[in-house]
């Protein structure tokens, strides 16, 4: 006897048809996302690999689901899942795979450093918690991106615990801080120029002869500038006379080529790799794009962390690390 075999209806072949085209297209922009170093412009796509990937993965079981099972709602549902699996994986592995928290001693010829690097973000309906924030954690040195001319005025309600502050805002489009509990030695900063916006400060013996440097590079949109901006910034390290760190919004995750890049150019090591930006699933963010970078005399004493959100997309990053004394 003859069995009749279900042809599937012809809405639910062009659902199969355009699940299909999906997984074809993730394929084409994760394999895009490792060829940034021919074309800059391909780097942008490195940023997102992981949900590229997600997607991939997503689009091909629904296609798989519709060839065999042909239930559209089964294919929606895979979708659902691949793509709630995609943002818990982004958003948590990295912390967990970091494994268990190291707490090194500090040296006898080392002085002991907590920073903090934190971009507050220009529209904060809750700025009044970054005093909060920083006043709980109590670090050596802050640098804060983002941070705008209306926030001035939480600068001196942080005066008693951070006396020394060097704020860009004077220049246009630098809205970078530095907070210290120490003097500076010197300090600086620059804008419009071929590197990012950048504001600096170099600390004598108290912290070892070390320059801190807050950056904010261009947003990937521009990829070109972008990558000036990396090579410029990557020069200007190049004035430290002793130990240095790189602290801020790279707008750049660890897998892009421009990161890499930097890291080449400065000669410098990311210590960095935990999502901070956007806070806004749930407060899981996705992409890591704000880094600390180490210079030679310098070790880190622990696994960076992320700190308590304060109204911003963005999440802090919190580094202890020691620094070798100067004579």
């Amino acid at each position: 006897m003859d069995v009749a075999v279900r042809r599937p209806r012809p809405f639910a072949r062009f659902v199969l048809f355009a699940c299909i085209l999906c997984t074809a297209g993730f394929f084409l922009l994760v394999v895009a996302s490792y060829y940034g170093h021919l074309w800059t412009p391909l780097d942008a796509f490195s940023h997102l690999r992981i949900h590229l990937v997600g997607g991939l993965v997503g689009f091909g079981l629904a296609a798989l689901s519709m060839a065999t099972i042909q239930r559209i709602r089964v294919a929606v549902a895979v979708l659902f899942f691949a793509a709630i699996g995609t943002l818990l994986y982004a958003g948590f592995w990295p912390a967990i795979s970091q494994g268990r928290q190291v707490d090194l001693s500090i040296g006898q010829y080392e002085k002991e450093l907590k920073l903090i690097s934190y971009n507050v973000w220009a529209r904060n309906p809750t700025p009044e918690k970054i005093v909060q924030y920083l006043r709980s954690e109590d670090a050596d040195v802050v640098v804060l991106v983002e941070f705008t001319r209306e926030y001035r005025k939480l600068l001196g309600l942080l005066g008693q615990q951070y006396p020394y502050q060097h704020d860009c805002n004077d220049k246009a489009f630098c809205h970078i801080v530095i907070l210290s509990r120490v003097p500076f030695e010197a300090s600086g900063s620059r804008s419009r120029w071929a590197g990012p916006n950048m504001a600096w400060a170099r600390f004598g013996k108290a912290f070892g002869g070390l320059t801190v440097f807050g950056v904010h590079f261009t947003r990937p949109f521009s990829p070109f500038a972008q990558y000036k901006q990396m090579r410029a910034m990557a020069s200007e390290t190049f004035t430290a006379k002793g130990p240095f760190l790189v602290a801020g919004d790279f707008n750049a995750t660890k897998d892009s080529f421009l990161i890499n890049a930097f890291q080449e150019f400065s000669g410098v090591l990311r210590l960095t790799s935990l999502p901070t930006w956007p806070t806004w699933f749930f407060e899981i963010p996705q992409l890591g794009i704000d880094h600390v970078f180490i210079s030679n005399g310098i070790r880190p004493l622990a696994y960076p962390e992320l700190g308590k959100n304060s109204g911003s997309d963005h999440l802090p990053i919190k580094v202890r690390l020691a620094i070798k004394d100067v004579p």
